[in-house]
């Protein structure tokens, strides 16, 4: 009874001491400082998974440090990259735009008149004779305007009967004064062959 009671007795002399006494006690009877560090070690680490706590994670792989020939690759292309400048109002829209107001300045310059020749259109349009030509051709296969005659008696008009008509003119135009001038020779050599023969005396 007397050692249990003994034993007792240390049980609460050692209850009563102070943490640092009885860690300086422990670490003297185990006689290995390092040792004990070790276990208090994953003792705190036990104790700080129960409370919820976590770990230090190891570094990521992905976060690891890459060469500098990788980390500076993108932006060395991007740097090489030529920078694109503003767009620039696409020529396409601006011809067609053009071109439509030249097909409706020329519809008009040939339904206003009583046919004209692509040479008088692009004077009065004032375009040049090839984009007259042109804009004739496409406004004629849409049926907008008509073309009476061909090649340098062509007459554009608003509708095929007054083009006819043009052409017709113009070709007459270009045939008269040669077959005057040949009708008239005509009938003058006749006449002085008439009279001649009126002068001639007859033979007995």
């Amino acid at each position: 009874m007397a050692a249990d009671a003994f034993s007792r007795q240390i049980v609460e002399l050692v209850r009563k001491m102070p943490d640092e006494a009885l860690l300086a006690l422990v670490k003297n009877q185990l006689g290995s400082l390092s040792g004990i560090d070790g276990v208090f070690a994953a003792e705190t680490g036990t104790r700080a998974r129960l409370r919820g706590g976590s770990a230090p994670a190891a570094p990521s792989k992905k976060g690891a440090a890459q060469p500098a020939s990788k980390r500076g690759g993108s932006s060395s292309i991007a740097a090489a990259a030529p920078k694109r400048r503003p767009g620039r109002p696409r020529k396409a829209t601006t011809t067609s735009a053009q071109r439509q107001e030249t097909l409706d300045k020329v519809e008009r310059i040939v339904k206003a008149s009583t046919g004209l020749s692509a040479s008088e259109v692009a004077k009065q349009a004032s375009i040049p004779q090839t984009r007259a030509a042109a804009a004739l051709k496409e406004l004629k296969l849409a049926k907008r305007i008509f073309q009476g005659g061909d090649r340098r008696f062509a007459r554009y008009a608003g509708d095929a009967k007054t083009a006819d008509s043009a052409s017709m003119v113009a070709r007459k135009n270009a045939a008269g004064p040669s077959r005057k001038a040949a009708s008239k020779g005509g009938r003058k050599r006749a006449q002085g062959q008439a009279s001649a023969q009126a002068q001639t005396p007859a033979k007995s």
